[in-house]
């Protein structure tokens, strides 16, 4: 019992802490999103003047340069939107498609100047995707900024940074269902578990925090169409292995305790499910009570007034 309650008030503790805020400088980061709120932003390479602004700013300040860099995603993703109009003004739905598919009959007359703009667009980290073949729109690459600016960012923010990218394009899961092998999400738990345990006061504690309890919903609720339990309601063998051999060696971190106290509830109702546990792992995961406050948010709403009129 003593164990339980332990790990129930170190999950508490946990959940509790948001941002580390001490290094997010107002002013800089006032006059960083009035600055590039100024830049010419329907032009095609502004994201470029944009990372110079950046470098010229954060040069010599590592800990407000981890923050500017997260304006500065939000700046290039807003850019999106304008950069689509210029897709959809320049190339039909059709045409779009067919370069992506490359289907020659269509783009066969045309096949160089969109290979030209594919190519230009990608310069600036831009390249173009599709919603399931219905509709086309501008997107950034993750890994552009990064780049660029990685000696810019304190470390701990550049590795959160680096193994965000290196997943971005692989979604966990995809229509209700499992898209990656059941190790490799315990792969996406565990770099983040391991660093909100060395630096629990790492800047982005919440976001690493929220992606920890959606990549834990797999594994301890189940997905409509990858449950974790079989057809009588006893959890997977797979599942039950995978959780016990993580615990075990993350005897002490917030989520190797939270998964202890998961399988703990199921062997006490013999490994099998229930509408208890099942209230228990969506009250752990998402409190109805928690705050969700982006501290960005006074910089971001800058940059959508100025620039999305």
């Amino acid at each position: 019992m003593k164990k339980l309650f332990f790990a129930i008030m170190m999950l508490c503790s946990a959940l509790a802490i948001g941002q580390n805020t001490e290094y997010l400088d107002d002013a800089k980061m006032t006059k960083f999103a009035k600055d590039l709120s100024n830049l010419p932003f329907s032009e095609r390479d502004v994201i470029h003047k944009a990372v110079n602004l950046f470098k010229a700013e954060f040069k010599n300040d590592k800990e407000c340069a981890d923050w500017a860099y997260q304006l500065l995603y939000f700046y290039h993703e807003l850019s999106c939107e304008d950069k689509t109009k210029t897709l959809h003004k320049t190339w039909s739905d059709e045409q779009i498609r067919a370069l992506k598919i490359h289907d020659i009959e269509v783009i066969s007359g045309i096949r160089s100047g969109m290979k030209k703009f594919e190519s230009e667009y990608s310069k600036y980290g831009y390249r173009i995707m599709s919603y399931e073949d219905t509709s086309y729109a501008m997107e950034v690459v993750p890994s552009y900024l990064f780049s660029q600016l990685k000696g810019y960012l304190t470390n701990d923010y550049a590795y959160y940074r680096s193994g965000w990218i290196n997943e971005h394009d692989v979604p966990t899961y995809w229509h209700a269902k499992l898209a990656i092998k059941l190790g490799d999400v315990f792969k996406r738990i565990q770099w983040r578990d391991e660093l909100l345990d060395k630096h629990p006061d790492f800047i982005r504690n919440d976001l690493v925090t929220r992606e920890i309890e959606k990549l834990s919903f797999v594994v301890t609720k189940g997905l409509e169409f990858t449950p974790i339990y079989d057809e009588k309601g006893f959890i997977k063998k797979e599942y039950k292995a995978a959780l016990q051999q993580y615990y075990r060696a993350h005897e002490k971190t917030t989520w190797g305790l939270y998964y202890t106290e998961f399988v703990h509830r199921l062997a006490l109702n013999k490994y099998r499910n229930s509408d208890a546990i099942d209230r228990w792992v969506l009250k752990t995961l998402f409190p109805e009570d928690r705050k969700n406050v982006d501290p960005l948010m006074k910089y971001k709403d800058i940059l959508i007034d100025n620039l999305m009129e």
